[in-house]
């Protein structure tokens, strides 16, 4: 590539990385409070044609996690992992979404959080529940909060419990179990405060770091004769993650880095660039914990399309 072309590229980006921070300050954070249809609408429409983003399909991305610690009953086990849907929709009821889950043939479904957006009202966020009640007749569901269910509580927890009237299985730093045969594998579902993801003061600045003592006390110690499966909306604490004591973790909220280039994401919803967890399989040598990041279902990203994860369990 020349340097002419590789500059143009450059520029072109950055300019839309421009336009789509200015659509997440001022039309996707608390501004969304005021309900200002008519300026969402008008940012909508621009960043629409600057980006010249078209209507995708849903990809899919498979990841195949090896372990010597998986039971042999889990040989082969299919999770299809969802994360941050936000306010996309996919059809009447997210019928497309359901329709590429059920394709995967999916042994469990993990949602790693941010099934609805901040600035969701209640019947908004209630018009997931069809979406979910679907995806409950594919295989069981294991869902967790994100940084947005974190900061609307009051609301979160009354969905919690319409979530568990359909049979899903709502994991605040609790665990539960799969059993196959005689072999059992634990899910533990990490739901950290909304401290852990914004400033007092509504900025990103000196958040506090995510250790394994924080998780231990949110979670309880890790059962180490299990495989330990964690779902944890924050990529970013793999390390600690691993410390803790899971053997996969599953995660989302980074949104694939917002904008791709050269298989890099550049941007993490924290303002930080060049985030190092973005998007699919991560490992670590040391411990040997792996890290499946779904890019995402929602918000806006350029050469990052909306995916479901496939994660395929395989006995090392």
């Amino acid at each position: 590539m020349s340097f002419r072309v590789f500059h143009f590229l450059s520029v072109l980006t950055f300019a839309e990385y421009c336009v789509i921070i200015l659509y997440e300050t001022f039309a996707c954070s608390e501004v969304d409070h005021l309900k200002n249809d008519k300026f969402n609408e008008m940012v909508y429409l621009t960043i629409g044609r600057l980006c010249d983003l078209k209507k995708r399909r849903l990809s899919v991305c498979k990841c195949n996690a090896e372990s010597a610690r998986l039971p042999q009953e889990f040989d082969g086990f299919r999770i299809v992992h969802l994360s941050d849907l936000h306010s996309k929709c996919y059809g009447e009821n997210d019928a497309e979404l359901v329709r590429v889950c059920a394709a995967l043939k999916p042994d469990m479904i993990a949602f790693t959080g941010d099934l609805f957006s901040r600035s969701s009202d209640m019947e908004k966020i209630l018009s997931r529940l069809p979406l979910m009640k679907a995806l409950g007749k594919l295989a069981p569901v294991y869902y967790i909060w994100g940084n947005h269910e974190a900061d609307i509580k009051d609301k979160a927890l009354l969905m919690n419990d319409r979530l568990r009237e359909l049979g899903i299985t709502v994991l605040m730093n609790d665990k539960a179990r799969i059993v196959r045969g005689n072999a059992q594998i634990e899910i533990a579902g990490l739901a950290l405060p909304s401290r852990f993801y914004r400033s007092p003061d509504g900025s990103y600045r000196k958040l506090p770091d995510v250790t394994e003592k924080i998780i231990e006390h949110l979670l309880g110690k890790n059962d180490r004769r299990s495989f330990s499966l964690l779902l944890a909306h924050n990529p970013l604490p793999f390390p600690s993650y691993a410390e803790w004591g899971a053997d996969l973790t599953l995660s989302g909220h980074i949104h694939g880095g917002m904008i791709r280039a050269f298989g890099i994401g550049l941007l993490s919803p924290e303002r930080k660039f060049f985030p190092r967890y973005t998007k699919g399989l991560y490992r670590l040598s040391k411990s040997g914990s792996q890290m499946v990041v779904s890019p995402g279902l929602g918000k806006f990203r350029l050469n990052n399309p909306e995916t479901v994860m496939l994660c395929v369990l395989n006995k090392r």
